[in-house]
């Protein structure tokens, strides 16, 4: 319908210029009205670049600009429609003229010149009712009051970077590597593929290939590393094994140089649409992308699937507070899992893909996206955004400088993400000191976040925590006594090494159970010891065949009889707690001690603490 409208518009146009003496114009345009009718748009573009203004008339400065907005040339397309609006206001443009006049003002920075526009007196004669229309006005008067309110934004531009194109960066949370989509736009067939730098004492390398197991004779997209390091996710199109055009593939690293066959993230994830720009959580639970795939809201929208038993499930629509009825780009959920970014052209902005941050809390609710702010963001495309475990500092890619490359700077304040650590653990047998493979779970005991996930075979796992936090770690493996700590963080404590002692299971050994609470001189539970009590019950239930006594301990404030009383209920609150989870009861019994067997005999409030415990002892086996 559009195409048709700028039809009836050269007809007009070029009608008039026999009239206006602009006959040597008037030809040149009817030849590339011609072509454009015919489907020749290359050689109408060579013609309109070959034309010579000889008159200064609004009518021709209108019809050179809508060819040009035809063909997306914007800039151009801006400057022919403002010498005819400051050759005779808005009398000579039509319906179809003012609309793209306006949307090449707003594409093109030219905030100021729309909002100009907009408020002549004559506008609301020369515009009928358009729903696009209030939108750009809306997103107009955004930028145009935004701009104004700038932030502090001082890019720094990367070493790797070259005067081809360099985009999508990636980095795991260490930041040893960064990985990025490399185009030569001079070839004829600008095929992408994958590079890599390594950080050498701060010193980006000279940046290589990525290996032939991820690139290809096919186009590489864009692509995303784990939290270690150790794996990669990354689109690639037209593949043999593909669901459609561009799919999502999955790869893990050999050595330190080698990766592996790519694998296809099968059905479930890639469909016979678009897949791209995927983007996995500091867990590896949660796989975010970008698709065009029925079901969105228009355009390409972003989606995420869920890995559960080793397999992702169907994907998810991430909802209107992301997505919208125009593109969504570059997803990217920060380490605290909680402070998400990602691109759109969809929300308001300043034009082009712009750059947002929104929250998503432990329900999964996400909330409304803020624009990062001008000059983060301007009328030229913003994307690939990633931000550093600390919150604070991002690398995204844009094209300041004329090419498209990787820029790192320090974000606003309303963007920062949530500091944290990584944590990096080790779980080994007391008595051999080999590593060992174990059931790991670990809870911020602010309930924000919690893990489940294995040490691997030389018992080597690692997880990501807030700064200033505190967590439980239990830890369960068949043959071997449960372990239950807590620990915390400190504030500039960015990297925490844990070393985890197993004994193996005998029977007299005991296990401290340190996360139960109870209520003030009672024996109620608190609710979150059950956090404590349902991890046991599970190792329990994977060690079926050993027997157990919950004992309870007390210090010696109050009676000896009051004590051994009240350390008795404690105990049997624990053993129903325990039955309630599925425990059998033939594994189970239970006894109070009072202050019988106290770990210190310090009058001090320290020990007394220390001796407020629940225990569990391994009384024997009914193999």
């Amino acid at each position: 319908m559009r195409i048709l409208l700028l039809f009836l518009s050269l007809f007009v146009l070029t009608s008039s210029f026999g009239q206006n003496q602009c006959k040597r114009a008037d030809r040149k345009l009817k030849k590339v009205e011609k072509h454009i009718v015919s489907g020749a748009h290359d050689d109408a573009m060579k013609l309109l670049l070959k034309i010579e203004r000889t008159c200064d008339d609004s009518f021709f400065n209108c019809a050179v600009g809508d060819i040009y907005f035809m063909f997306q040339e914007f800039t151009k397309s801006y400057f022919f429609y403002l010498q005819c609006y400051a050759f005779n206001g808005l009398i000579d443009f039509n319906t179809l003229s003012l609309s793209n006049f306006l949307e090449t003002a707003y594409l093109t920075g030219n905030y100021n010149v729309f909002d100009e526009v907009i408020n002549c007196d004559d506008f609301n004669l020369n515009i009928t009712a358009n729903t696009y229309l209030d939108k750009l006005i809306k997103k107009n008067n955004f930028a145009f009051h935004q701009k104004k309110d700038s932030v502090f934004f001082a890019p720094v531009l990367l070493s790797i970077n070259s005067d081809k194109d360099e985009y999508f960066p990636s980095m795991p949370i260490d930041t040893t590597i960064i990985i990025y989509t490399y185009r030569n736009k001079d070839l004829k067939f600008q095929d992408e593929d994958f590079y890599i730098s390594r950080n050498q004492n701060g010193i980006w390398s000279n940046p290589q290939k990525l290996g032939d197991n991820i690139n290809s004779d096919y186009r590489e997209g864009s692509l995303s590393v784990s939290l270690d390091g150790q794996d990669v996710f990354f689109a690639s199109c037209h593949r043999p094994d593909s669901y459609g055009g561009c799919d999502l593939y999955y790869s893990t690293l050999i050595n330190d140089t080698l990766w592996s066959q790519s694998y296809n993230l099968g059905s479930s994830v890639n469909s016979k649409y678009w897949e791209s720009q995927p983007s996995i959580s500091a867990d590896g639970n949660f796989l975010f992308f970008t698709s065009n795939r029925d079901g969105g809201y228009g355009g390409s929208d972003i989606w995420m699937s869920r890995k559960y038993n080793n397999a992702w499930l169907n994907p998810v629509n991430l909802g209107p507070f992301i997505n919208t009825s125009s593109d969504e780009a570059t997803p990217f959920l920060h380490y605290d899992n909680q402070t998400f970014y990602f691109s759109s052209k969809g929300h308001d902005g300043f034009g082009g893909f712009d750059l947002y941050v929104t929250h998503m809390d432990s329900l999964g609710n996400i909330h409304p996206a803020t624009n990062l702010g001008y000059p983060i963001n301007t009328h030229y495309d913003e994307s690939g955004l990633i931000v550093a475990r600390d919150g604070k500092k991002a690398y995204y890619n844009a094209d300041i400088s004329g090419d498209l490359n990787i820029y790192s700077f320090n974000l606003p304040d309303k963007a920062h993400a949530n500091s944290v650590a990584i944590i990096n653990g080790l779980v080994i047998d007391s008595i051999s000191r080999l590593g060992v493979q174990a059931d790991i779970f670990i809870e911020d005991l602010n309930h924000v976040n919690s893990y489940h996930l294995n040490s691997d075979h030389l018992g080597v796992f690692s997880f990501i925590m807030p700064i200033e936090s505190a967590f439980s770690i239990t830890v369960s493996s068949e043959h071997y006594n449960f372990y239950s700590e807590n620990y915390s963080l400190g504030k500039e404590e960015y990297v925490k090494d844990l070393s985890i002692v197993l004994d193996r299971l005998n029977i007299g050994n005991k296990i401290d159970l340190d996360n139960i609470y109870y209520e003030f001189d009672d024996f109620s539970l608190k609710e979150e010891s059950l956090i404590e009590i349902e991890k046991f019950a599970n190792y329990l239930l994977v060690n079926k065949t050993i027997q157990v006594q919950i004992e309870g301990h007390t210090d010696n404030i109050g009676s000896e009889i009051y004590n051994y009383k009240l350390s008795e209920k404690r105990a049997r609150s624990v053993y129903e707690a325990l039955l309630n989870f599925g425990v059998p009861s033939r594994q189970l019994s239970y006894r109070g001690y009072g202050y019988s067997m106290p770990l210190s005999n310090e009058d001090t409030e320290a020990a007394r603490l220390k001796n407020r415990r629940t225990q569990v002892k391994v009384i024997g086996s009914y193999e």
